[in-house]
C-alpha cells in the first residue's frame, strides 16, 4: 500500500510540474530562510553558556541617577563589591573581577606588540569562570604581583612552539615598564563570550604599581561577578544595595543603585556604558525569528493554498477510489504522504543550498556559523521539527478537505469549490501580503534611519583626518612628550599635514577611552554635583582641528593655561558643552565664563564653552561634556593628523600615510604603527545597525519572493481552470484589457485589503523599534504608500503576465482544452 502511494504521488507531481516546482522552491526557500536565522540565534542564545556554572554567575554594575532621574548605566563596578558580598551574604559563595586600562605595550626580546585584550584580574577568577588549561597550573595562578597567563594564541605569538610557563613577558601599560612571569597558559577564549580576552594580569600588580585597593568605593572601574549557590533575585538586589548605601553617604543621597544580571542575559540584554565589547540584541533576533517564522508559513501556504484550489481537479480521482472502497483514512495518509515527499524534497535541497549560502550569511551578519548536520544534534531536531510540522501544515488541510469529497457529487458532476475554501484561500493570500507590507515598511524605515544618522549634522569635522594609537613606551612622561613632540614637528613639515592635535579620547565607541564623573559643581550655586559628566584631557588643537564651534570664552593656549602646584597633570582652565553649561545652572553662554567649578575638591576656571557635538553615535543623547587641558602624558592615547585637500577620498592618502609612517618608525621603533581614519572610526559605531538593516532586507526580499510565488501559482491555477471561458469570451468580442481585468480585480481586493490591515501594525512597529533611538526620523505617509505601491505593482506584474497569455490564446485551442 505504501509503495502504491508513493508511486501515485510521484505521478501526481510529474503530472503537474508547474505546481510542483512552485511549491518545492517555496519551501525550499523558506526552510532556508528558517534554518539559517534559526543558527544564528542558536549561536546568539549561546553566549556564555559554556561556562560550567553560567546559570549561577552574576554581574554586578552599577544605575548612576540624579535624584529620580536616572543618568548612566555602567557596566563596571566597584572593587569593594565583590570582598563585601562574599563576607555579608551566604548565597554568595565567591567573586571574580576584571579591569580593562587600555592597550599595553606587551615585549619579549625583538618581539613587541600592543594589545588590546589586556585584563587585570583578581586571583578567584578561575574559580568562578571555565578556561580549559593547557600549560601550567590555575591554583594560584593569579594569586601575586607580577603574574600573568596567555591564551593558546597569545603564547604562540610571542614564544612560538616554546613551553612559556615560567618565562617572562615584560608589559609596558604606560610611563614605566614591568616584567611579569608566566603561570599558565589556557585555551583561547570562545567567540561566544561576553568579555574576551589574550593576556591576564593578576589583580595584585595594579596594587603593587598602581595603587589600586581591595576596599575602594571610589571608583568603578571592575567588571564584577557574583558565583551563587542560588537564583538570586529581586530581593538579593534589595539587600546588597542596603550595604551599597550604607557605605558612602554620597551615593546614597545621589540615588544609584548596584544591579545584578545572569550572566547569560550580557549578550543580548545589556547595552550599558563601558561594556567588555559591543554586545547583542535580543530585539534583533526576535525580529530575525518571526521573519523566519512569517517566510516558512507563507511557504506553507502557498502549498495549501495550491492544493485546495485543485480540489475540484482531483475530485474525480477521489471519487472513484471511494468507489472502489478507499475509506478516508487511505485518502488522507495518501495526500499527507505527498506533502511528507514535497517536504522531505525541500529538506534536501534546503541543506545543500545553506552549504553555499552559509559564506554569504556569516558576511552579512558579521558572525562566524557553521552548519554540521553530522555533529551537531541541535540541528538534526530542527530539520526533523521542520520536516514533522511542515508535512502537517501544508499538508492535513488539504487532505482533510481533498478526502472528504462524496462520491455520488463528484462522479455526477455536480461538484462545487466550497464556500468555506475560496474563504481559506482569501484569508490566507490577504495574510502573506499583509506581512510582505510590513516587512517592506520596515525595510523603508530601517534604511531611512540609518541614513538620517549617517547624514546627521555631527557639530564636527572629521573629514581627512588619521589617528594613531600614541606609542606605549617604557620612559617617564617627560621623555614621552619629547618624543612626541619631536614627531609632532616633524609631521607638521610635511606639506600634505594641515595640523596636528593629541587627546585622550577620539570619536566613536570603538575609541571608547572617555571618562565619567560626578561631584562637578558651580562653586557659587553648589548646582550641578549630581549630574554624570563624561570628560576627557586634549591638548590646546583638538576643538579648532576638528572644528568644533566656540559659543563663548575662548580655546585652550598651551601658553595661558596655569598649571596646578601640587604637579597635578591637568591645568586649572576648563572648557564644557552647552550640555553642561546648562546642568552647572549657567543661563546663558556667557555667564558661564569666568565661574569656578569644583570637581572633588579640585577648583577649575571655566574658560569656555563650546557647542554640542556627537562624540558618539547620534542613536543616544548629548551628554554633558568636560575637557580639560593636558600637554600630554601618558592619557594622550591618541595622535590625530588633519590632512590638507578639498575632498575625503582615502585613495589619494597612501603616499602620505607612508610618509607618516616612516618618520613614525624613525622616533618609536619599538611599537606598532596603528591608525585609522576618524570617521571610518566613527561610522563603525552603526555596523551592527547596518548589518540589522541589510539581514532584514534581504529576508524581506525573500518573504516577498514567496509570496508572489504563491501568487503566481493561483493565478496560473485559474487560468488554467478557465480557459474555456476565456475562449468563450474572446469569441464574444471581450478585448485582452477586459480579460485582465477579471483576473486582477478579485486578487487586487485581496491585496488591498492585506495594505489595509497591516498598516496600523507596521505603525505600532515601527514606532517600538525607534523608540530606541535618541534622535529619530518621523513616521510619514509615505512609508506606508511606498511599500503599498511597490506590492501592488509586483501584484499587476504577477497576474498580467499570465492573464495577457490566456488573452492571448487563439479561442479555438481555448475551446479544445480539456
Amino acid at each position: 500500500m505504501l509503495r502504491n502511494h508513493i508511486f501515485i504521488a510521484l505521478r501526481n507531481f510529474k503530472k503537474r510540474k508547474s505546481f510542483t516546482f512552485i511549491n518545492i522552491l517555496g519551501l525550499t526557500v523558506g526552510m532556508t530562510v528558517c534554518l539559517l536565522i534559526l543558527t544564528y540565534a542558536r549561536y546568539e542564545l549561546s553566549f556564555d553558556r559554556y561556562h560550567e556554572n553560567a546559570d549561577e554567575i552574576y554581574r554586578v554594575s552599577v544605575d548612576i541617577y540624579n535624584g529620580k532621574d536616572f543618568q548612566i548605566a555602567d557596566a563596571q563596578c566597584y572593587p569593594a563589591v565583590g570582598p563585601m558580598a562574599v563576607e555579608t551574604f551566604p548565597e554568595i559563595e565567591n567573586y571574580a573581577m576584571a579591569r580593562h586600562i587600555g592597550r599595553m605595550l606587551v615585549k619579549r626580546e625583538q618581539t613587541a606588540f600592543n594589545e588590546d585584550r589586556v585584563y587585570f584580574a583578581s586571583q578567584n577568577w578561575f574559580d568562578v569562570f571555565d578556561a580549559k588549561l593547557i600549560q601550567g597550573s590555575l591554583e594560584k595562578a593569579l594569586s601575586e604581583p607580577d603574574k600573568i597567563v596567555l591564551t593558546e594564541t597569545a603564547a604562540r605569538k610571542y614564544f612560538g612552539d616554546e613551553n612559556p610557563v615560567g618565562k617572562v613577558l615584560t608589559v609596558v601599560p604606560g610611563g614605566g615598564q614591568v616584567d611579569m612571569m608566566i603561570t599558565a597558559v589556557v585555551a583561547d577564549v570562545p567567540e561566544n563570550s561576553h568579555l574576551s580576552y589574550d593576556i591576564l594580569i593578576s589583580w595584585e600588580t595594579g596594587v603593587k604599581y598602581l595603587e589600586w585597593k581591595h576596599n575602594e568605593w571610589d571608583g568603578n572601574n571592575e567588571f564584577m561577578y557574583l558565583l551563587a549557590n542560588m537564583p538570586l533575585d529581586n530581593a538579593f538586589k534589595g539587600k546588597i544595595n542596603s550595604v551599597y548605601y550604607g557605605k558612602t553617604k554620597e551615593f546614597d543621597i545621589r540615588g544609584d543603585s548596584l544591579t545584578i544580571q545572569p550572566l547569560t542575559d550580557i549578550h543580548l540584554n545589556s547595552d550599558k556604558s563601558y561594556e567588555a565589547q559591543v554586545n547583542g540584541s535580543e530585539q534583533v533576533v526576535n525580529i530575525l525569528l518571526i521573519i523566519s517564522a512569517f517566510v516558512l508559513i507563507i511557504a506553507w501556504v502557498n502549498y495549501i493554498n495550491l492544493s485546495t484550489a485543485r480540489a475540484l481537479e482531483r475530485a474525480k480521482e477521489v471519487g472513484v477510489k471511494k468507489v472502489m472502497g478507499s475509506g478516508r483514512s487511505v485518502l488522507m495518509t495518501q495526500f499527507l504522504l505527498e506533502s511528507l515527499i514535497l517536504n522531505l524534497l525541500a529538506i534536501i535541497l534546503t541543506v545543500t543550498l545553506i552549504q553555499g549560502v552559509l559564506p554569504w550569511f556569516n558576511n552579512l551578519a558579521g558572525v562566524t556559523l557553521s552548519f554540521n548536520i553530522i555533529s551537531e544534534p541541535q540541528l538534526q531536531w530542527q530539520l526533523l521539527g521542520i520536516l514533522v510540522l511542515g508535512t502537517l501544515a501544508s499538508g492535513l488541510y488539504p487532505a482533510f478537505v481533498l478526502s472528504g469529497h462524496k462520491p455520488l457529487a463528484v462522479i455526477s458532476g455536480k461538484m462545487k469549490d466550497s464556500k468555506s475554501g475560496v474563504l481559506l484561500r482569501k484569508g490566507l493570500v490577504i495574510f502573506q501580503f499583509a506581512v510582505t507590507m510590513l516587512l517592506l515598511i520596515g525595510t523603508i524605515t530601517i534604511y531611512q534611519q540609518i541614513t538620517h544618522m549617517r547624514n546627521q549634522d555631527l557639530g564636527v569635522n572629521m573629514d581627512r583626518t588619521v589617528a594613531i594609537y600614541s606609542p606605549i613606551l617604557p620612559d617617564s612622561d617627560e621623555e614621552i612628550d619629547t618624543k612626541r613632540k619631536t614627531f609632532e614637528t616633524q609631521l607638521m613639515s610635511l606639506s600634505t599635514v594641515d595640523q596636528v592635535t593629541i587627546s585622550e579620547s577620539t570619536f566613536g565607541s570603538g575609541s571608547n577611552f572617555m571618562n565619567t564623573t560626578t561631584g562637578m559643581k558651580a562653586v557659587e550655586s553648589g548646582i550641578g554635583g549630581n549630574i554624570n559628566y563624561a570628560f576627557f584631557r586634549i591638548d590646546d588643537k583638538f576643538l579648532q582641528t576638528f572644528q568644533i564651534d566656540l559659543l563663548a570664552g575662548r580655546y585652550f593656549d598651551d601658553k595661558l593655561e596655569t598649571p596646578f602646584e601640587d604637579g597635578h597633570p591637568t591645568s586649572q582652565g576648563m572648557i564644557v558643552n552647552e550640555t553642561a553649561r546648562k546642568a552647572l545652572g549657567f543661563s546663558t553662554n556667557e555667564e558661564a565664563i569666568g565661574k569656578k567649578i569644583n570637581r572633588w575638591g579640585r577648583i577649575f576656571t571655566l574658560i569656555g564653552v563650546v557647542d554640542d557635538y556627537y562624540h558618539n553615535s547620534v542613536k543616544y543623547k548629548v551628554e554633558p561634556m568636560a575637557f580639560f587641558h593636558q600637554k600630554g602624558g601618558s592619557s594622550a592615547n591618541f595622535i590625530s593628523i588633519k590632512l590638507k585637500g578639498s575632498d575625503n577620498n582615502k585613495n589619494e592618502y597612501a603616499g602620505v600615510l607612508k610618509d607618516i609612517e616612516a618618520i613614525y618608525r624613525g622616533i618609536f621603533p619599538a611599537s606598532d604603527f596603528d591608525y585609522f581614519f576618524v570617521d571610518e572610526n566613527f561610522n563603525m559605531q552603526y555596523r551592527a545597525d547596518q548589518q540589522f538593516g541589510t539581514v532584514f532586507t534581504a529576508f524581506s526580499v525573500i518573504t516577498i519572493f514567496v509570496a508572489v510565488l504563491g501568487l503566481f501559482g493561483l493565478v496560473l491555477y485559474e487560468v488554467q481552470q478557465r480557459i474555456k471561458e476565456i475562449g468563450i469570451r474572446k469569441v464574444l468580442g471581450a478585448s485582452v484589457l477586459a480579460i485582465v481585468k477579471l483576473f486582477s480585480s478579485n486578487f487586487l481586493k485581496l491585496i488591498a485589503a492585506s495594505i489595509i490591515i497591516s498598516t496600523p501594525v507596521a505603525y505600532w512597529a515601527m514606532n517600538q523599534w525607534l523608540s530606541g533611538y535618541a534622535d529619530r526620523i518621523g513616521i510619514n505617509i509615505w512609508l506606508f504608500i511606498l511599500p503599498a505601491l511597490i506590492i501592488l505593482a509586483i501584484a499587476l506584474i504577477t497576474i498580467f503576465i499570465q492573464a495577457i497569455r490566456a488573452a492571448n490564446r487563439n479561442p479555438v485551442e481555448a475551446l479544445r482544452y480539456e
